[in-house]
Formats: structure tokens, C-alpha cells, sequence
């Protein structure tokens, strides 16, 4: 067993782990390890591919917990921001729009590690902003996440609909973006293989990560949530000033 395949292994167990706590934070965990031991093009392929059966077995065990008319209302207008993105990455310096959405990502998640409920996010057009932001950042600059997981926050979703909803959002994302990636020739079959053996590994980790949802409190929940949306914005805003400064 070589070290590249040790690597993507660890990965997918800690991606694993982190999606069955909360429902989200599969990228931001396995791509930074990932592109140690393989190129970017693998690297998205195979986290697109691993998004599907982790959260696909997050859904399956919390389909009841889910508020599945949020998603959709967040869903419809993520397609409308995917569109979008593409457009904003052919116009603006991905380095400036990293920057720009890190730096909103850390001030919003700041507020609601102060309790400060973000305004507007409980009206209708909560989730017209949200999954329109989510949608745009999805496809110019890969960071999904951050917006959907910051509504849910300041809605104050209990751990378990928070959980669900947050998995069946990025499982639909991800059932999305695979034929894409398969249209555009990123995703490379010959890695099929290696795709296939780590699957066991991320199912693993979402059993450990769903172990762990029933012993940790509501507000420890929400706590490691938003600490990781916190390193998200962080990582983005530290990787777009290294890009400008150096």
C-alpha cells in the first residue's frame, strides 16, 4: 500500500467523519490532503464523487430530520448562481472574488459566534440570497458551502435538521456537478479504481461522524459548525492575499 493511497484514505475517513457530524465540510477536508498525492483535476473528481455517497448516506439515515421545502427554495435559486458564476469567473480575478467572499464568510460567521442573527436570513428571501450566493461562489471560485450553513445558523436549526437539510442541499450540488464534470472530461475513468476504494473509507467516517452527533450538545454542534465555515473564509482569504502579494 503506497503513501499516495494511505493519504487519500485518511482523507476520506476525515471527510467522512466531518459530513456525518454536520452534513457539510466534505471539500474542505479532503481537498487540501488530496492535493498532496494528486492532481487538481483527480482531486475535484474524486471529492465530487465521495460528496455523493457520504451525503447520500447522511440523507438516507436523517431523510425525516431534513426541512425539505428550505432546500428547494434554496436549491432553485442555486441553479439560477451556478449560471451566474460562470459568467462573474469569466470577468473578475477568481483571487479578488476568494477575497471578497472569505472576508464576508469570517465577518458573518463572527456575528453568530456572538449570537447576532444575520438580518433578513428568517424572511422568504432568506434562502433567495443564500442559495443564489452559494450558487455563484460554487462555480467561480468552489466555495459552496459557507452561505447555505451561515442561513441555517442564524435560522437556529436544531443539530439534526441543520444536519440533514445541509447534507440533502450539497447531495443534489454534487448529483449536479458530477455529470458535468464527466461532460467536461475531468473526471478521468482510469481513476475509477481508487474512487471505488475509498468509498468504504468516507462511509466509515460518516458512521464515526453519526456516533458522535448524539453526544455532543446543541450548542456544541453549532459551535464546531460554524468553526468550520470560520476556517473556510479564512483559508480563502489567506490563499487570495498569498496570490496577490506574492
Amino acid at each position: 500500500m503506497n503513501t499516495s493511497f494511505l493519504v487519500a484514505l485518511s482523507a476520506a475517513f476525515l471527510a467522512g467523519c466531518v459530513s456525518g457530524l454536520t452534513g457539510f465540510g466534505i471539500a474542505l477536508i479532503s481537498v487540501p490532503l488530496l492535493l498532496f498525492v494528486y492532481d487538481p483535476a483527480t482531486v475535484v473528481a474524486l471529492t465530487a464523487v465521495l460528496s455523493v455517497f457520504i451525503n447520500l448516506a447522511v440523507v438516507r439515515d436523517s431523510w425525516g430530520d431534513a426541512h425539505k421545502r428550505l432546500v428547494l427554495a434554496l436549491l432553485v435559486p442555486a441553479l439560477v448562481g451556478m449560471a451566474a458564476g460562470v459568467e462573474v469567473l469569466r470577468t473578475v480575478d477568481p483571487v479578488y472574488l476568494r477575497l471578497g467572499a472569505g472576508v464576508m464568510v469570517v465577518f458573518s460567521t463572527l456575528l453568530l459566534l456572538r449570537e447576532v442573527r444575520i438580518p433578513g436570513a428568517a424572511t422568504r428571501w432568506g434562502p433567495v440570497a443564500a442559495g443564489s450566493t452559494s450558487g455563484v461562489l460554487a462555480t467561480s471560485i468552489g466555495l459552496a458551502g459557507p452561505p447555505i450553513v451561515l442561513l441555517f445558523a442564524s435560522r437556529g436549526l436544531a443539530k439534526h435538521a441543520f444536519r440533514s437539510s445541509s447534507a440533502l442541499y450539497f447531495l443534489v450540488a454534487s448529483v449536479v456537478t458530477l455529470p458535468l464534470l464527466v461532460f467536461r472530461d475531468v473526471f478521468d475513468w482510469a481513476q475509477a479504481p481508487l474512487t471505488l476504494a475509498l468509498v468504504p473509507a468516507a462511509l466509515l467516517g460518516k458512521l464515526a461522524g453519526t456516533a458522535l452527533v448524539e453526544r455532543i450538545s446543541e450548542k456544541t454542534f453549532s459551535l464546531v459548525s460554524l468553526s468550520i465555515v470560520l476556517l473556510t473564509g479564512a483559508l480563502g482569504v489567506a490563499t487570495a492575499l498569498h496570490a496577490l502579494l506574492f
